[in-house]
Parts: C-alpha cells; structure tokens; sequence
C-alpha cells in the first residue's frame, strides 16, 4: 500500500474517534455534574390564615382597617352596634340581685322578730286548745245563771205591763193608746228572746266544748307548734341548695350577655396582616360568621414534597435556601420544621404518572427572610447539597 493510502485511512478513523472521545468526556463531565449538583425539590408558598367575625351578630356600626393593614394582638377591626344586647344585661343583672338576696334570706334563717312571733302565736294557739279542752269555769256558769234570773225577772215585768194595758184598752177609757199596747207586746217579746238566748248559752257552758272543736283548737296548737319549730330549724339544705343553683343560673347568664357585649367588637387574635374585609358601615353581619381575613405574621411557610429515594438528605431544623422566580438571582432563607411520618403517592403538586408513582413526604419548611416579599402561591425551590 502506498503512503498516501496509509495517511487516508488514519484521518478517516482519527475523526470519529475524536467524537466519541468527545462524547465520553461530556457525558463523563455530565455525570459528575449530576453527582456534585444539589438536590432540588419544588412546592409552593403557603400562609395560615384566620377567619375572624362574631358571635353576636348584628348591624356594623365602623370598619377600622383597611384591607393590608398591619394589625396587633387585640385590635378593634369592626364594631358592630350594640342593639338590645345593655337592655338584656340590666334584666339579667335585676334576676341576679334578686336571687342573691333569695338566697342570702335563706342562708341567714329568720330573724328574732320572727321567732317572738311565731311563739307568739303558738302560746295562743295553746292556750285556745287548753280553754276548749277544760271548759267553762264555775264563775262563769254563775254569773251566767245571775244574768239568766235577771232576765227572767223582765220577762216577768213585760208580761205584767202588757196585760195591764191590754186590760186597760178593753174598757175603752181611752186612758192608753193602742200603740202603747203594741210597744208593751214587742217588749215582752223582746225581753223573752234575750232570757231563751242566755239560757241557750248556759246550757253551752255547761256542756263545755263539743268534741270537734277540741280537735280543730289541738290542730291549730300542733300546727302553730310546728310552724314555731320548723322556723327556728331554718332553712332546709335542699332549699339552700336551689337557691344556690339559681344564683349560678343568674350569673351565667349575666356573664353570657357580657361575653356577648365583648363579640361586638371583632378583634384581631394575634398581630397579623388584613387579607380581606369587605364590610361597609351599614352591614348586617351574621352571627359566626367570618368578617375578615387575616394572614399571621411569621405563618409563611413552604410546602414541598421529597421522594423517598431521597428523604434521607432532608432532617428538621436543616436550614434551606429558597428561591422563587419572582426574585431571580436571590435566595431567602428557610427552615425546615416537619417530615410527615407517612408517605404519600399524589400530593397535590405532582401532575405526571411518572411522578405520582414514586412515594414523597410531605415537608414543610419555614420562611425565615423574606416575608415582606413573599406572598401565597408562589411557586418556590430549595436545594440541599448531596
């Protein structure tokens, strides 16, 4: 073979040798770029947010914030008018009072006028029954018997003077009137009725009391006796008890319309930024129902998800850079806080079946810098050295 042959087939098996000896390098340099390149894994920025409204309800009197302001713990976002809500403290209030002093009555018994009075009448009481049990005295039937003879003795003189002027009008003198004679007949009567009811009664003190007002004047003994008794006892436990039960009543009611009085102006729980408001003074706001929306301060958080050829690169409290693509060439730093402890196939933010058929654990990584300039939604990256 001659030397022009030689030197063509050496250029024809240099150049492709050239090439794969290209290739190899690439794929080689490639590979240690793959093997020295971070990990990245992608996700999205997050926010805790709050619902705030009222428990009361009602009609919105003021708006305080704008939408994007910042707000501190215990700020007055929304005041709502108070309605009849003070009218239905001040009864509540009335229904308390009445009941401590219900039940402080209770608690101190009665008083020592009321005791004399209630041994008052038990001594009365007593001494009524000890009367219809003994019955009339013999002084009594005496002077009873003296009256009686006494008016036997008118009867006696009516008669007289009646028949005298009967006797006179018969002879017709004229020396009486018949008026006279009818006065003298309407006396004697008289005189007969009161003499039959002092007999009448006599006759009561001599039999003494029936048996049936015996036993009313024992009841009415026994019972003032009782009455006596039971109210030096005073108050029974299971009363003081009620009494009790009704004050706690009362005050809690007084303490849920004051609870209530509070939920009429709708605070920020914790210092926070105004998401949304979209009240107007003017407003009827439902009970429980959300008037605004705040986003916590240092609640911005990153959720992303690692498969689990690679959980093991990731620990809680790493410390991550994060990227966005709003803010290129510039990383903020983040935290990672939680590794769920079970695995998961389709998180929300793998779309392909290549992707959801590799398992992941869902991570959350803190944002420590940056707040100001991130907002929720984004889409964001970390990287962690292999």
């Amino acid at each position: 073979m001659s030397e022009n042959g030689k030197s063509s087939g050496r250029k024809r098996w240099i150049l492709p040798a050239a090439i794969a000896a290209g290739l190899l390098a690439c794929y080689v340099g490639y590979r240690i770029h793959l093997a020295r390149s971070p990990f990245e894994w992608s996700g999205t920025v997050e926010a805790r947010t709050i619902s705030v409204g009222s428990r009361a309800g009602g009609r919105v009197k003021e708006v305080l914030v704008r939408e994007g302001d910042a707000v501190r713990a215990g700020q007055v976002l929304v005041a709502i008018e108070p309605g009849d809500w003070p009218a239905q403290l001040v009864q509540a209030e009335g229904q308390l009072a009445q009941a401590k002093a219900n039940l402080e009555k209770l608690e101190r018994g009665a008083r020592p006028e009321e005791l004399e009075e209630a041994r008052g009448r038990t001594a009365e009481a007593q001494a009524a029954f000890d009367q219809a049990r003994t019955g009339a005295r013999r002084e009594q039937i005496s002077a009873r018997e003296a009256t009686l003879a006494a008016q036997e003795v008118a009867v006696e003189k009516a008669r007289l003077d009646a028949e005298r002027l009967h006797k006179v009008w018969d002879l017709g003198s004229g020396a009486v009137s018949w008026s006279d004679v009818d006065a003298a007949d309407l006396g004697l009567r008289s005189a007969r009725a009161t003499r039959d009811r002092s007999k009448a009664e006599l006759e009561e003190l001599k039999n003494g009391s029936r048996k049936e007002e015996i036993e009313q004047a024992q009841a009415r003994a026994l019972q003032a006796a009782a009455s006596e008794k039971l109210l030096r006892a005073g108050t029974r436990a299971e009363d003081i008890a009620l009494a009790r039960g009704q004050v706690a009543a009362a005050q809690g009611k007084v303490d849920e319309i004051r609870t209530m009085i509070g939920e009429l102006e709708v605070r920020a729980p914790l210092p926070s930024r105004v998401e949304a408001c979209d009240l107007r003074p003017g407003d009827l706001l439902a009970p429980n129902a959300a008037a605004a929306t705040l986003l916590e301060d240092g609640e911005l958080y990153l959720r992303i998800y690692v498969p689990e050829t690679q959980i093991g690169h990731i620990r809680v409290g790493q410390v991550v850079p994060i990227t966005v693509d709003s803010f290129p060439g510039r990383s903020f730093e983040g935290v990672v806080e939680r590794i769920n402890h079970v695995g998961e196939y389709t998180p929300r933010n793998l779309q392909t079946a290549d992707e959801r058929a590799d398992q992941v654990f869902g991570t959350r990584v803190g944002i420590r810098t940056g707040r100001g300039e991130l907002r929720a939604g984004m889409a964001a990256f970390i990287q962690v050295p292999k």
